[in-house]
């Protein structure tokens, strides 16, 4: 069966711990075509009285230029999924509810959650339907090819949230137990792909822009989502849609770079403890500022800085020193070997 045709998307996958409003932001800004909250555990959410903690409510929050954000939903409990579903739906808050049945991290699978559902599909279609009979929002799915090689369930899965009306889903082309190693299975998704009319978004070993558009014509997907290659290079949607028009990508000198730390860093401190925000920003600053000259040197002056007023100071005396130098690029011997999966 194939799918209804649509311009293709290119938006950003969930990431615990990373994707909050913050850096969503930052990725809209760059032409994200949607994203995903953090997990928002069910039984947290379900159980929830009128005070929430700082930490969850940390996960609801949206920022205005969000035009497509879903609330992603995590958890194995039919009963609570759909409560959980039925709270946020009555937020008025987001655009869609998405079941994550993707995520590998011991923690979560151990308590039965994410990856771990794709060992019960039967139990995982009871709660992709609780989510979809509380909810009058579209329902969204994100899951891996299965378990394990001799349990692959994604196939089954997509087929049933297509006959329940979901909106879209998103497949990892990899196992749980492959986690983030080895190839992305591209003919699997593929197949996957021809075999329902809703959207299918390939997810899985995307570098690069030009990874990202290769990746969707080997599919035959809907559109692409993009993880861990976002946290290293948020302007990955640009560099898409400039290729997508002929174009190239431009190189990011160290103003854009700089730039981003700060802005990251003050849109951080509009929904985390400022100290807490600017701390983070040290992670941050090692993807976006690595192969500039002296970017070391900065790295380590972070570590002292606790105030979004330090870290401005410290940002504009940075780049002041490589502007008068005349040394704006980034140098590729500079750059440290590549340690972060792709997801």
């Amino acid at each position: 069966m194939t799918q209804i045709q649509r311009e293709p998307a290119f938006v950003l996958a969930p990431m615990d711990g990373m994707t909050r409003a913050s850096f969503r932001s930052v990725c809209f800004d760059y032409g994200a075509d949607g994203a995903t909250t953090e997990m928002i555990q069910s039984l947290a959410l379900g159980r929830a009285k009128k005070r929430m903690s700082e930490t969850f409510a940390e996960t609801l929050v949206r920022f205005p230029n969000e035009k497509n954000l879903a609330a992603q939903l995590i958890g194995s409990n039919p009963a609570m999924m759909a409560e959980s579903a039925r709270r946020l739906t009555a937020m008025g808050h987001f655009d869609a509810i998405d079941i994550n049945m993707g995520c590998p991290a011991r923690k979560v699978v151990g308590s039965g959650n994410g990856s771990a559902l794709l060992k019960s599909p039967e139990l995982a279609i009871e709660v992709m339907e609780a989510v979809r009979d509380t909810t009058g929002l579209p329902v969204q799915l994100k899951l891996r090819l299965g378990w394990d090689e001799d349990h692959i369930t994604a196939p089954r899965l997509v087929r049933a949230a297509a006959l329940m009306g979901f909106r879209s889903v998103t497949l990892h082309g990899r196992t749980r137990m492959q986690m983030y190693k080895g190839p992305v299975d591209v003919a699997a998704i593929r197949q996957i792909c021809e075999s329902v009319s809703i959207p299918v978004y390939a997810n899985g070993g995307v570098a690069c822009a030009e990874d990202a558009i290769a990746f969707l014509r080997a599919t035959g997907a809907a559109g692409v989502a993009i993880g861990r290659a976002a946290l290293r290079q948020p302007w990955i949607f640009e560099d898409i849609q400039s290729l997508r028009r002929g174009g190239a990508p431009v190189e990011r000198l160290a103003p854009e770079r700089v730039g981003l730390v700060k802005r990251l860093a003050r849109l951080a401190c509009g929904h985390r403890p400022e100290k807490v925000a600017v701390s983070e920003m040290r992670k941050f600053a090692h993807w976006w500022l690595s192969g500039l000259t002296g970017a070391d040197e900065i790295l380590r002056a972070m570590n002292g800085v606790t105030a979004l007023e330090g870290l401005d100071r410290l940002m504009d005396d940075y780049l002041e020193v490589l502007a008068k130098k005349g040394d704006l690029a980034v140098h590729p011997e500079l750059l440290p070997p590549p340690t972060l999966d792709t997801v």
